[in-house]
Protein backbone atom coordinates (compact mmCIF):
# COMPACT_ATOMS: atom_id res chain seq x y z
CA UNK A 1 0.00 0.00 0.00
CA UNK A 2 1.46 3.64 -0.56
CA UNK A 3 0.63 7.04 0.55
CA UNK A 4 -1.54 9.63 -1.15
CA UNK A 5 -2.01 13.15 -0.31
CA UNK A 6 -3.93 12.29 2.33
CA UNK A 7 -1.41 11.82 4.94
CA UNK A 8 -2.46 11.97 8.95
CA UNK A 9 -0.31 15.60 8.72
CA UNK A 10 -2.63 16.58 5.88
CA UNK A 11 -5.93 15.71 8.48
CA UNK A 12 -4.04 17.11 11.34
CA UNK A 13 -3.68 20.28 9.35
CA UNK A 14 -7.72 19.81 8.53
CA UNK A 15 -9.09 19.51 12.14
CA UNK A 16 -6.62 21.32 14.29
CA UNK A 17 -8.51 23.31 16.49
CA UNK A 18 -7.63 25.61 19.49
CA UNK A 19 -4.71 27.86 20.33
CA UNK A 20 -1.84 28.32 18.17
CA UNK A 21 0.78 25.83 19.54
CA UNK A 22 3.72 28.50 20.37
CA UNK A 23 1.29 28.57 23.43
CA UNK A 24 3.05 25.72 25.01
CA UNK A 25 7.01 27.91 25.05
CA UNK A 26 8.10 28.12 28.44
CA UNK A 27 4.77 26.47 29.83
CA UNK A 28 5.21 24.37 32.93
CA UNK A 29 5.97 20.38 31.69
CA UNK A 30 5.75 17.59 34.06
CA UNK A 31 7.74 14.49 33.05
CA UNK A 32 6.60 11.00 35.13
CA UNK A 33 7.51 7.58 34.79
CA UNK A 34 7.07 4.69 37.05
CA UNK A 35 8.53 5.53 40.60
CA UNK A 36 10.07 9.10 39.02
CA UNK A 37 8.14 12.45 38.21
CA UNK A 38 9.86 15.57 37.90
CA UNK A 39 9.01 18.94 36.79
CA UNK A 40 10.72 21.82 33.72
CA UNK A 41 10.08 23.99 31.16
CA UNK A 42 8.92 23.16 27.72
CA UNK A 43 11.41 25.09 25.46
CA UNK A 44 11.06 23.90 21.91
CA UNK A 45 8.24 22.95 19.53
CA UNK A 46 7.67 21.74 15.59
CA UNK A 47 6.00 19.50 14.20
CA UNK A 48 5.99 15.91 15.95
CA UNK A 49 8.63 17.21 18.74
CA UNK A 50 9.00 18.53 21.95
CA UNK A 51 12.02 19.54 24.33
CA UNK A 52 12.05 19.86 28.34
CA UNK A 53 14.17 21.27 29.56
CA UNK A 54 15.36 20.17 34.09
CA UNK A 55 18.18 18.75 35.73
CA UNK A 56 16.80 15.24 36.06
CA UNK A 57 16.82 14.25 32.65
CA UNK A 58 19.44 12.26 33.05
CA UNK A 59 16.89 9.73 34.89
CA UNK A 60 15.31 9.13 32.01
CA UNK A 61 16.24 5.80 29.15
CA UNK A 62 16.30 6.68 25.15
CA UNK A 63 12.92 5.35 23.95
CA UNK A 64 11.44 5.25 27.72
CA UNK A 65 7.89 5.29 27.75
CA UNK A 66 6.51 8.47 29.61
CA UNK A 67 3.51 10.43 30.80
CA UNK A 68 3.82 14.15 29.80
CA UNK A 69 1.69 16.86 31.72
CA UNK A 70 1.91 20.40 30.10
CA UNK A 71 0.44 23.74 32.27
CA UNK A 72 -0.33 25.69 29.35
CA UNK A 73 -2.86 28.76 28.19
CA UNK A 74 -5.91 27.01 27.69
CA UNK A 75 -5.31 24.07 30.41
CA UNK A 76 -3.66 20.74 31.22
CA UNK A 77 -2.31 19.26 28.22
CA UNK A 78 -2.06 14.98 29.57
CA UNK A 79 -0.56 12.51 26.74
CA UNK A 80 1.44 9.23 26.32
CA UNK A 81 4.80 10.04 25.27
CA UNK A 82 8.39 8.28 24.30
CA UNK A 83 11.91 9.87 24.54
CA UNK A 84 13.44 10.49 21.69
CA UNK A 85 16.99 12.04 22.23
CA UNK A 86 18.70 13.67 25.58
CA UNK A 87 21.22 16.35 25.42
CA UNK A 88 22.79 18.18 28.66
CA UNK A 89 19.63 19.10 30.61
CA UNK A 90 17.03 18.46 28.25
CA UNK A 91 14.70 15.51 26.76
CA UNK A 92 12.93 15.47 23.70
CA UNK A 93 9.95 13.59 23.58
CA UNK A 94 7.18 13.05 20.91
CA UNK A 95 4.52 15.17 20.50
CA UNK A 96 1.65 12.34 19.87
CA UNK A 97 -0.72 13.13 17.17
CA UNK A 98 -3.70 13.32 19.77
CA UNK A 99 -2.10 16.23 21.02
CA UNK A 100 -1.14 18.03 17.78
CA UNK A 101 -5.23 18.30 17.49
CA UNK A 102 -5.45 20.13 19.86
CA UNK A 103 -3.41 23.49 18.43
CA UNK A 104 -3.00 25.53 15.40
CA UNK A 105 -0.11 24.77 13.88
CA UNK A 106 1.39 26.31 11.14
CA UNK A 107 4.55 23.73 11.16
CA UNK A 108 3.29 20.83 10.72
CA UNK A 109 5.84 19.16 8.61
CA UNK A 110 8.78 21.08 9.01
CA UNK A 111 10.95 20.76 6.22
CA UNK A 112 14.07 19.47 7.03
CA UNK A 113 17.31 21.00 4.73
CA UNK A 114 19.05 17.97 2.18
CA UNK A 115 22.08 18.32 0.49
CA UNK A 116 22.14 15.16 -1.74
CA UNK A 117 21.34 13.99 -5.36
CA UNK A 118 18.69 12.19 -6.62
CA UNK A 119 17.52 10.55 -9.76
CA UNK A 120 14.67 11.28 -12.08
CA UNK A 121 13.36 8.27 -13.36
CA UNK A 122 10.69 9.60 -15.60
CA UNK A 123 8.36 12.86 -15.94
CA UNK A 124 4.41 12.55 -16.22
CA UNK A 125 3.30 15.58 -18.38
CA UNK A 126 -0.18 16.26 -17.08
CA UNK A 127 -1.04 18.48 -19.69
CA UNK A 128 -0.05 15.94 -22.84
CA UNK A 129 -0.88 12.78 -20.13
CA UNK A 130 1.98 11.45 -21.47
CA UNK A 131 4.83 9.53 -19.00
CA UNK A 132 8.45 9.88 -20.23
CA UNK A 133 10.81 7.01 -19.07
CA UNK A 134 14.56 7.92 -19.08
CA UNK A 135 16.92 5.03 -19.93
CA UNK A 136 19.58 6.89 -18.36
CA UNK A 137 17.94 8.26 -15.22
CA UNK A 138 18.66 12.35 -14.44
CA UNK A 139 21.04 13.77 -11.70
CA UNK A 140 19.16 16.25 -9.64
CA UNK A 141 19.92 17.58 -6.24
CA UNK A 142 17.51 17.77 -2.51
CA UNK A 143 17.11 21.02 -0.77
CA UNK A 144 14.76 20.09 1.56
CA UNK A 145 12.62 17.27 2.81
CA UNK A 146 9.44 16.91 4.96
CA UNK A 147 6.78 13.90 5.38
CA UNK A 148 4.51 15.69 2.79
CA UNK A 149 6.90 17.30 0.32
CA UNK A 150 10.50 17.84 -1.21
CA UNK A 151 12.42 20.61 -2.51
CA UNK A 152 14.74 20.03 -5.77
CA UNK A 153 17.38 21.88 -7.49
CA UNK A 154 16.78 21.06 -11.30
CA UNK A 155 19.60 22.17 -13.76
CA UNK A 156 18.42 19.82 -16.58
CA UNK A 157 16.74 19.92 -19.33
CA UNK A 158 13.07 18.79 -18.22
CA UNK A 159 10.03 20.43 -19.56
CA UNK A 160 9.08 21.90 -15.51
CA UNK A 161 5.58 22.58 -15.54
CA UNK A 162 3.18 23.03 -12.65
CA UNK A 163 0.85 19.51 -11.46
CA UNK A 164 3.72 17.59 -13.57
CA UNK A 165 4.67 14.42 -11.68
CA UNK A 166 8.35 12.99 -11.22
CA UNK A 167 9.24 9.78 -10.45
CA UNK A 168 12.42 9.91 -8.06
CA UNK A 169 14.95 7.68 -6.95
CA UNK A 170 15.93 9.03 -3.24
CA UNK A 171 19.30 7.81 -1.54
CA UNK A 172 19.23 9.15 2.50
CA UNK A 173 20.57 5.92 3.97
CA UNK A 174 17.79 3.46 2.71
CA UNK A 175 17.48 3.71 -1.44
CA UNK A 176 13.64 4.52 -2.22
CA UNK A 177 11.25 6.28 -4.53
CA UNK A 178 8.86 8.38 -4.77
CA UNK A 179 6.36 10.21 -7.00
CA UNK A 180 6.07 13.66 -6.80
CA UNK A 181 3.72 16.83 -7.96
CA UNK A 182 5.44 19.87 -8.92
CA UNK A 183 3.43 22.96 -7.19
CA UNK A 184 6.10 25.98 -8.05
CA UNK A 185 8.90 26.73 -9.51
CA UNK A 186 11.40 29.57 -8.91
CA UNK A 187 14.72 29.87 -11.42
CA UNK A 188 17.45 29.67 -9.14
CA UNK A 189 21.56 30.21 -10.65
CA UNK A 190 21.14 27.84 -14.08
CA UNK A 191 18.25 26.18 -13.30
CA UNK A 192 15.14 25.88 -11.39
CA UNK A 193 14.10 25.72 -6.94
CA UNK A 194 11.06 23.25 -7.63
CA UNK A 195 8.60 22.80 -4.98
CA UNK A 196 6.75 19.35 -4.95
CA UNK A 197 4.33 17.18 -2.48
CA UNK A 198 4.83 14.13 -2.15
CA UNK A 199 1.48 11.91 -3.60
CA UNK A 200 3.06 8.26 -3.94
CA UNK A 201 5.34 7.15 -1.65
CA UNK A 202 5.56 2.85 0.51
CA UNK A 203 4.25 2.88 4.05
CA UNK A 204 7.13 1.24 4.74
CA UNK A 205 9.87 3.75 3.32
CA UNK A 206 7.24 6.43 4.41
CA UNK A 207 7.75 5.20 7.89
CA UNK A 208 11.61 5.77 7.39
CA UNK A 209 11.64 8.85 5.97
CA UNK A 210 9.33 10.29 9.25
CA UNK A 211 12.28 9.14 11.43
CA UNK A 212 15.30 10.40 8.96
CA UNK A 213 13.36 13.60 9.57
CA UNK A 214 13.11 13.34 12.90
CA UNK A 215 16.55 12.65 13.06
CA UNK A 216 18.08 15.41 11.07
CA UNK A 217 15.37 17.78 13.03
CA UNK A 218 16.62 16.86 16.41
CA UNK A 219 20.59 17.18 15.06
CA UNK A 220 20.00 20.57 13.25
CA UNK A 221 18.10 22.20 16.69
CA UNK A 222 20.89 21.05 18.47
CA UNK A 223 23.83 22.22 16.57
CA UNK A 224 21.73 25.82 16.17
CA UNK A 225 21.39 26.01 20.50
CA UNK A 226 25.46 24.92 20.46
CA UNK A 227 26.02 27.62 18.25
CA UNK A 228 23.72 29.99 20.12
CA UNK A 229 25.36 29.43 23.42
CA UNK A 230 28.68 29.59 21.87
CA UNK A 231 27.88 33.11 20.81
CA UNK A 232 26.40 34.23 24.20
CA UNK A 233 29.36 32.44 25.89
CA UNK A 234 32.47 34.68 23.72
CA UNK A 235 30.25 37.78 23.82
CA UNK A 236 31.22 40.72 21.94
CA UNK A 237 33.42 42.04 24.33
CA UNK A 238 35.57 38.95 25.23
CA UNK A 239 38.90 39.22 24.66
CA UNK A 240 40.75 37.78 21.40
CA UNK A 241 42.59 34.87 23.18
CA UNK A 242 39.11 33.43 23.99
CA UNK A 243 38.84 32.65 20.59
CA UNK A 244 41.55 30.44 20.76
CA UNK A 245 41.57 29.33 24.34
CA UNK A 246 38.26 27.50 24.71
CA UNK A 247 36.60 27.92 28.40
CA UNK A 248 35.54 25.59 30.53
CA UNK A 249 31.83 26.87 29.84
CA UNK A 250 32.40 26.32 25.92
CA UNK A 251 33.53 22.76 26.51
CA UNK A 252 30.34 22.48 28.23
CA UNK A 253 28.32 23.48 25.20
CA UNK A 254 30.09 21.41 23.15
CA UNK A 255 29.31 18.18 25.04
CA UNK A 256 25.67 19.64 25.29
CA UNK A 257 25.78 19.43 21.23
CA UNK A 258 25.99 15.96 21.15
CA UNK A 259 22.58 14.45 21.00
CA UNK A 260 21.86 11.17 21.37
CA UNK A 261 19.21 9.88 19.59
CA UNK A 262 16.77 6.91 20.03
CA UNK A 263 17.37 4.66 16.75
CA UNK A 264 14.73 3.18 16.11
CA UNK A 265 12.67 3.94 12.50
CA UNK A 266 9.25 3.21 14.36
CA UNK A 267 9.44 6.16 16.54
CA UNK A 268 6.35 4.62 18.48
CA UNK A 269 4.55 7.31 21.00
Amino acid sequence: MSLSNTSSSSKLSKHSMGYDISVLIDAKAVVEKKGFVSTGTLTYVAGELLEIEFPQYDQFMLGEKVKIMIYAKGGIYVFESTVLAKDSGALVVLNPPENRLKFQDKRQDPRVPVNEQARVLSLFEYARKVERKFQEPLNIRLDNISLTGIGLLIDVDLPLQARNQLHLQLDLGVQFECRTEIIHLQRHKNGFRCGTRIIELKDDHAQWLRSYILRTQIESYYREKTEKLRQALMGNDAPNFAASEPTASMANAERSSQTYLFNDSRYGG
